[in-house]
């Protein structure tokens, strides 16, 4: 524990999930076209960390590290929940997905639970997607659970919350948002209940998590914003979808009047909080440059995200850190804030992030994501290893392995696996000897591979 962190006064937490956020999509990020400033405003009072990655592409994995500490693989969770319920792969494949859990163990210390056991009162409002019934928020340690369920998406943004090709609602089934009315929007509903929690918690530490269907698809957004950021596109030129635009204005607009609840209550100060994505950018609605490729995919643009965090007293506001840190590492970090001491379901592989907040360094640490899955998105299953500056993917299908210098090609365009064929062997080996060692649910060959072949 860092010095003076004391368990006797433990700060509330509020922790932020948007759903697809891109990596360049807020100001204090880079991203000149989209509006953040209450975001950017958070930035300013606390510390932004530029190497944060998920330890997923996709969400339902990166949620199981967030919540466990651990992970994917060591979890056995590292697909996306379905809707067949089980992982797709195209015929001919070379691999078969690992039959892994589509649901958060029970046996996994959640955030929740070890917090609970603290005293906390907690709340989880929003996407869940780490399982149905038996596997909901209120089974993993939380108080309350308002509108999260199985589902990764909304069918649709405004009350009630459904297309016209569905004649039933698959949303919210435990909380029934669709009391509401016509023009109600969900990120401003979800921030309605959030404002509601904080006030009837002010008296005791919470922790607040608020996990936004938002900026996922489908694309929707109140159109009096949208109308500001069509017109600024056809001003520059140039930029993301004006919708995807409008609805990261809603969810900065939500940051702000969380903080101004913070404000009300008198409890800013007594509050630590987080804003982070679960994975990166879909790169069909918006540009992740200067990162290569988006959701879905290994590379840079599909795993490196957004992570603001304001700790009142601790860190010089405005302070950049750039140790590579991933979203498993506010769970020991969190707990280590709120003086949690229940005992964990197994080895973790999170790191708390409070001595970067004094300026030290950490000891130097492998980075892992194994994701043998063919995602909607990028259908191109695989692993990778981020050692140091150095940056190794394996691909499954088909076979290759390349080597990046984050350091001096962030974009992830010169691969060194030829020229550096002894660092790329090295690094690969240490890959493969954590999956065989961590990972008990694994991909295997397709048999249909070979006979698939032209001879």
């Amino acid at each position: 524990m860092v010095a003076g962190l004391s368990a006797a006064s433990p700060p509330s937490i509020v922790l932020v999930l948007i759903d697809d956020l891109g990596w360049y999509d807020l100001g204090c990020q880079g991203g000149a076209f989209f509006e953040t400033p209450r975001i950017d405003s958070l930035a300013a009072g606390g510390v932004r960390f530029t190497d944060a990655y998920s330890n997923c592409p996709v969400c339902s994995p990166s949620r199981a590290a967030l919540m466990s500490g651990q992970y994917p693989g060591r979890v056995g969770f590292t697909g996306h929940i379905t809707a067949i319920g089980r992982h797709r792969y195209p015929e001919g494949s070379a691999i078969i997905p690992p039959n892994d859990r589509m649901s958060l163990a029970q046996d996994v210390v959640t955030l929740a639970e070890a917090l609970s056991a603290a005293g906390y009162a907690t709340a989880s409002i929003g996407k869940w997607h780490l399982g149905a019934e038996g596997s909901l928020p209120r089974s993993h340690g939380f108080d309350v659970n308002i509108a999260g369920h199985q589902h990764g998406s909304p069918a649709g943004y405004f009350h009630p919350y459904r297309n016209a090709a569905q004649t039933w609602n698959p949303d919210m089934p435990n909380l029934d948002l669709s009391v509401g009315k016509e023009g109600d929007y969900l990120t401003d509903r979800l921030t309605d209940e959030a404002v509601r929690f904080i006030e009837a918690s002010a008296g005791r530490p919470f922790f607040l998590y608020l996990s936004h269907y938002a900026v996922h698809t489908p694309l929707e957004a109140p159109a009096r914003i949208v109308a500001k950021y069509e017109a600024k596109l056809r001003r520059l030129g140039l930029g993301p979808d004006p919708v995807y635009a409008a609805m990261v204005e809603t969810v900065d607009r939500s940051v702000g009047r969380v903080l101004g609840a913070l404000d009300a209550e008198g409890i800013d100060d007594d509050t630590v909080v987080i804003v982070t994505s679960d994975n990166g950018g879909l790169s069909t609605v918006t540009d992740n440059g200067p990162l290569r490729e988006g959701k879905g995919h290994l590379y840079e643009g599909g795993i490196r995200v957004p992570l603001i965090v304001r700790w009142p007293g601790r860190g010089e506001p405005g302070t950049v850190v750039r140790e590579p840190v991933t979203l498993a590492d506010l769970y020991p970090f969190v707990r280590e804030l709120a003086g949690s001491s229940v005992g964990q379901s197994g080895p973790l592989d999170g790191r708390s992030l409070a001595p970067l907040f004094e300026g030290e360094r950490w000891q130097s640490r492998d980075l892992v994501w194994y994701y043998p899955h063919y995602s909607p998105q990028a259908k191109a299953p695989g692993a990778a290893l981020r050692h140091g500056r150095y940056k190794l993917i394996e691909h499954y299908d088909p076979p290759a392995v390349e080597l990046y210098d984050l350091e001096a090609d962030v974009g992830e365009s010169r691969d060194l696996a030829d020229r550096q064929p002894g660092l790329t062997g090295r690094l690969r080996a240490r890959l493969t000897a954590w999956i065989e060692s961590n990972v008990a649910i694994r991909h295997t060959p397709n048999p249909a591979a070979a006979r698939s072949v032209p001879r």
